[in-house]
């Protein structure tokens, strides 16, 4: 029943509200579980640390790191709760689970409830969808965000006549023009990664005013009173916008693109890693662009054939467009932007695979009806075993066992030498909080002149190598070479699959 309206969908039924119900608790289940056991990572450590700061310097705080504070001030609220990683995480895990109803609700009307289904239950059971479910970051807000503007679009394609109301008309279409402002100017003041929506927003809106008919009984002109709504809400969503996004070019000033040099530069394996954990329901480690090894191998062929059907039977119909644009404008829009200056990540075209697996569920309606619910069980199925690695694989470095270890052994005089220059911050805010803190026992720092100073006066170095956050990974060879001037480590201990430490011992004395 592909074309279904959505004003014609009855959600207060109770058919429908147990099918919310169900995709609202799968995806909230499989974010809320082990959202615990992660250790956290740079970003959200940053996040830590903004979030307990006084309210101005937040907000600056934000504005010199290129982040809107409306994100950082909503998880200050939730701090009153508590500071421990649970907490901070709970808003991305309910973001996310409501972005998988709202994903069910655009295929459902687009295509009927068995497509609405099969792309709720991708974007529940996708593991990068999972894996920023369980991290105190501000994607899946965003996912969540243009989501609901996506709906509101698909919605004005599929009562354009309405949507040329002028909106005081009791018959205008409201709710998709306001889903659509909301959802926009709102996702724009939480993440500028939401700037292409934008553009490609605007090319399914031009593509729906272009359907319209010029006139119609004669009287009314439904183009015009569609163009007037659409200029209207552009300049609605850039005045609620364009101050802020001021405040963050002055903040960081021409320097502003010199602050993402640590992006990998774009390679065939950079691609395959963006797209697969992004569409395909592979997940990628947090530090380093690899795929973690996958449970299910033959899900991402499946669904990568349900996006493809998905295109094909929706190609010639309005909302087809618009939801293809939704797709692959940012993708592209990076890939573009990374022939110059490296931008492609995972995390940074994590909402186009909303539009995506709505395609994905369209996809399903190719098949025999009596196949779907067949399709419907196997996904459900294979996308809880393609989800184990998410909770087993180690995609995060163990800060918090190196914070341990360092507390329980280190001794006064003692230096802690850290390669990478933010690790020092996550021993910090990671060591455990029954013990001593290891800044009042020894120094950390990443200054190796520093570390080999006091080596010298006979001190001794605990050498740590590891990385805090994505760039380029020094092997424990070339970290070893680089202070060999320390002679030779007395201790080595491997803490998970990212760090090592090593120990020097102080120098005799002749």
């Amino acid at each position: 029943m592909i074309g279904q309206g959505i004003s014609n969908t009855k959600w207060w039924r109770s058919p429908e509200i147990a099918w919310l119900a169900a995709i609202l608790l799968l995806s909230l289940g499989v974010r809320l579980f082990h959202i615990e056991s992660k250790p956290l990572w740079l970003d959200e450590v940053f996040t830590f640390k903004r979030i307990h700061l006084g309210l101005a310097d937040m907000i600056a705080d934000s504005f010199a790191n290129r982040h809107m504070p409306s994100y950082f001030l909503l998880l200050h609220l939730f701090s009153e709760l508590g500071d421990g990683a649970t907490i901070m995480r709970l808003p991305s895990a309910l973001f996310g689970a409501l972005s998988a109803v709202t994903v069910y609700g655009i295929a459902r009307a687009a295509g009927g409830r068995g497509a609405g289904l099969v792309a709720g239950m991708l974007m529940a059971l996708s593991p990068q969808q999972v894996q920023y479910g369980q991290e105190a970051r501000s994607y899946t807000l965003e996912v969540l965000l243009i989501t609901v503007a996506l709906w509101g679009v698909v919605r004005i394609a599929q009562n354009p006549v309405a949507a040329g109301f002028d909106l005081r008309d009791r018959r205008s279409e409201r709710w998709g023009w306001a889903a659509y402002l909301l959802g926009t100017f709102s996702a724009l003041d939480v993440l500028g990664d939401a700037a292409p929506w934008l553009i490609a927003s605007n090319l399914s809106l031009y593509l729906i005013w272009r359907h319209l008919p010029v006139i119609e009984a004669g009287a009314t002109a439904p183009r015009r009173v569609f163009l007037r709504t659409w200029l209207l809400s552009q300049g609605l969503v850039l005045a609620c916008c364009l101050p802020f996004y001021g405040l963050i070019v002055a903040a960081n000033g021409a320097g502003m693109l010199h602050n993402f040099d640590w992006i990998p530069r774009l390679s065939w394996q950079h691609l395959w890693v963006s797209a697969s954990s992004v569409y395909l329901m592979r997940m990628a480690a947090v530090v380093r662009f690899d795929l973690v090894p996958t449970a299910a191998p033959i899900l991402a062929p499946i669904v990568a054939l349900l996006g493809a059907l998905g295109v094909h039977q929706m190609r010639s119909k309005l909302e087809g467009k618009i939801l293809f644009l939704g797709f692959a404008v940012l993708p592209l829009m990076f890939l573009l932007v990374s022939l110059v200056k490296p931008m492609l990540l995972p995390r940074y075209i994590l909402w186009s695979a909303a539009p995506f697996f709505v395609l994905a569920g369209l996809g399903a309606t190719a098949l025999p009806r009596r196949g779907v619910p067949v399709l419907i069980t196997a996904l459900l199925a294979l996308g809880a075993i393609n989800l184990a690695p998410v909770y087993q694989a180690e995609t995060k470095p163990r800060w918090d066992l190196a914070a341990a270890t360092l507390a329980s052994q280190v001794r006064p005089g003692d230096t802690v030498f850290t390669g990478d220059e933010y690790a020092p911050e996550m021993l910090k805010i990671l060591q455990p909080r029954d013990g001593m803190p290891i800044e009042t026992t020894a120094l950390v720092t990443p200054r190796l002149d520093l570390a080999l100073a006091r080596w010298k006066q006979g001190g001794r170095v605990w050498a740590v190598k590891g990385r805090s956050g994505l760039g380029e990974n020094e092997e424990l060879d070339a970290f070893e070479s680089r202070i060999a001037v320390l002679g030779s480590p007395s201790v080595q201990i491997a803490q998970g699959e990212e760090i090592t430490i090593l120990l020097y011992p102080a120098p005799v004395v002749q």
